[in-house]
């Protein structure tokens, strides 16, 4: 009886052995680490980028649930992947038709996003969370997107405050970058508020005015610096000095008059010493 008490104990004891060694196996094996790059990623704005993604162990994400999303955002979702499928009905608009995960990689735990066409509304923090029926991980991505614009181009827009207003524009920058305008030995010169606009692919054009009093040499710098990226465009101009002449009306007027009385004092002058030898003339003539 005893021996028979004994051997049941002991099959049950084995029994929940068993049956904990298989549970912490399942568990163990349930459980992953979502892995992600420590550095940011940067791209060009108009190229494709990937962000990196991956499960360890290098499980198979072919059955779990993987979203991407942006961090800190109304509408976060960029990418969705559930029951085997894309499933992106409520996706970011401006992410559609431009994300993708990589099927073929899937069995082998990466689970990275290709994103085409960035633009500068992507720059940002991103979050890849993958989910199975028992244990869900995530990992934040940040991505940088850098963009180097045109040379600055510098027009004259005309006569304003007894100066010459000049304008600097320069297109497809990103991160915005700060307009400076400058003199000829390279001092900051006092100008208006910078306007920006963005366009399809929500790149800057960067837009600054100035007036410019006439100086010695007459030649202005406009640069454009976005010290993010450590990129610098600039572009000189010089102007004629005469052309600041007509920005002062009343100097021009000063001069003709100037003029017009130098030749009437002349003509007098003339007209006057003509008529002192005409007299004389006369006098003599008229002598007995």
């Amino acid at each position: 009886m005893t021996g028979s008490v004994m051997k049941t104990s002991w099959s049950h004891c084995l029994y929940w052995v068993v049956l904990l060694i298989l549970h912490t196996t399942v568990s163990t094996l349930e459980r992953f680490e979502v892995l992600g790059p420590a550095d940011p990623v940067v791209a060009v704005a108009g190229e494709d980028v990937v962000l990196p993604c991956y499960l360890k162990p290098n499980i198979s994400a072919v059955d779990l649930h993987v979203e991407w999303f942006r961090v800190q955002t109304n509408n976060p979702l960029v990418h969705l992947y559930r029951d085997h499928e894309d499933r992106n009905e409520n996706q970011v608009p401006s992410y559609r038709g431009r994300t993708s995960l990589f099927p073929e990689e899937l069995s082998k735990g990466n689970t990275s996003l290709k994103l085409n066409e960035v633009r500068g509304s992507d720059d940002g923090r991103y979050k890849c969370f993958v989910r199975s029926h028992e244990w869900s991980e995530d990992s934040s991505i940040n991505l940088n997107i850098k963009a180097v614009g045109t040379q600055p181009v510098i027009s004259i827009e005309g006569y304003k405050e007894g100066g010459i207003s000049l304008v600097c524009e320069s297109k497809g920058w990103y991160p915005q970058p700060e307009v400076l305008w400058m003199d000829s030995e390279g001092h900051s010169l006092p100008a208006g508020h910078t306007e920006t606009h963005t366009d399809s692919m929500d790149l800057f054009t960067v837009r600054r005015r100035v007036i410019v009093q006439e100086t010695e040499i007459n030649r202005f710098t406009c640069r454009v610096l976005q010290q993010q990226l450590n990129e610098m465009k600039e572009t000189i101009t010089d102007i004629p000095g005469e052309m600041f002449h007509r920005a002062h009306p009343w100097k021009v007027t000063f001069a003709v008059v100037i003029s017009l009385a130098a030749v009437a004092v002349l003509g007098c002058t003339v007209l006057a010493h003509r008529f002192v030898k005409l007299r004389t003339k006369r006098v003599f003539w008229i002598a007995p």
